[in-house]
């Protein structure tokens, strides 16, 4: 039976970017420059406008935009971080519980992802320190704020304790950062660890989950402009650069106070749906402020899957988030996939009655 609800895929809400993306399009110019060949890192106008949307929504300082390359999206950012983080022994650590995405890339590149112990803060400093050691690992992957699956953020003694194992132990620290806005622009504002530790950070992020991730526009936002230069090499052997249209209109929205409007309007909606999954599921659930996601942990998160996908609702592949070896301590909950709010309150309601 086909799916009826979607709980799956972590999409932001698209109908305002959507309209705004159309009257964008309709009063661009396209300039002959436009269709010759982009800088491998991207046009210096668009990485200027995300030094400043870091800035202004990331909890970055001043950003020099010779720091940044220009990437298809945020996994291919993650792609590049990899490729240039150059992982001993094919070792990469990552959260117990991870993006899929990330070890799907791991898995693509014959790299072997190696868990990391959390706690409601994410990642342990601890049990960083013990997996490093013991795998002879220099690279890892962590999600610091609206961790993805369980929303986990970490608190800024938490991050100061992972920065510090990672000086100790010469690591390497792949962030991945897509979700920041949506706590900064909460209030909920903790430093990234390319503030924190920025010698030994790569910082990848994009706009896929505040604007949408049909517009392929993420970044990597390296130690120094060296480093991004040895990135960009990478590109132009791959691809030649990337297209130039929805960069343009992104860096102009960053400029002109679009994005930042859409993220609010992104952000307090989100709350509301927080509030919302809260007032039906109860307090199992976890959720963060204006996360496109909540965290359920459950008994038996296989079965629960498979009784909801009877019930016609879809939610995210729980093993997709552990390793197979291993079984996942809850489901994740997508609050943004459904773009009409009432269809999103039934499909929770049949998740509170599969439960």
């Amino acid at each position: 039976m086909t799916p009826t609800y979607d709980l799956a895929v972590n999409l932001p809400l698209r109908t305002d970017v959507a309209a705004a993306l159309g009257h964008a399009v309709a009063k661009t110019a396209i300039a002959v420059e436009d269709l010759g060949y982009p800088d491998p890192a991207g046009a210096l106008a668009v990485r200027r406008s995300i030094a400043g949307w870091l800035r202004r929504v990331g909890g970055h300082g001043a950003v020099d935009p010779s720091r940044i390359a220009l990437t298809l999206g945020a996994r291919h950012a993650l792609r590049l971080a990899l490729l240039q983080a150059r992982a001993p022994n094919g070792v990469l650590l990552v959260e117990d519980h991870t993006y899929q995405g990330v070890r799907a890339l791991a898995d693509a590149m014959g790299l072997r992802c190696v868990d990391v112990g959390m706690d409601g803060q994410g990642m342990r400093p601890d049990a960083l320190a013990l997996a490093a050691e013991r795998n002879g690992a220099t690279v890892v992957y962590v999600q610091p704020t609206l961790h993805n699956p369980t929303t986990a953020t970490m608190p800024l003694s938490r991050r100061m304790d992972i920065a510090a194992v990672a000086e100790a132990l010469g690591l390497t620290l792949i962030e991945g950062d897509v979700y920041g806005p949506l706590a900064w622009h909460g209030r909920d504002a903790v430093p990234p660890f390319a503030v924190l530790a920025p010698e030994r950070t790569l910082h990848a992020g994009g706009v896929g989950k505040i604007l949408g991730p049909g517009l392929r526009v993420g970044w990597l936002l390296h130690p120094d402009a060296p480093t991004c230069a040895l990135t960009a090499v990478t590109m132009q052997c791959e691809h030649d650069g990337i297209p130039t249209l929805w960069p343009s209109i992104v860096g102009r929205w960053m400029d002109d106070g679009t994005a930042e409007a859409l993220l609010e309007t992104l952000a307090l909606t989100m709350a509301e749906r927080n509030a919302t999954a809260r007032r039906i599921l109860g307090p199992e659930l976890v959720t963060h402020g204006s996360s496109l996601h909540a965290w359920l942990p459950c008994a038996d998160p296989v079965a629960t899957e498979e009784r909801l996908l009877a019930h016609r609702v879809r939610i995210a592949a729980s093993r997709g988030f552990v390793s197979a070896d291993r079984q996942p301590a809850g489901i994740r909950l997508a609050l943004g996939a459904e773009e009409d709010s009432a269809r999103l309150e039934k499909a929770l309601r049949l998740v509170a009655q599969v439960l």
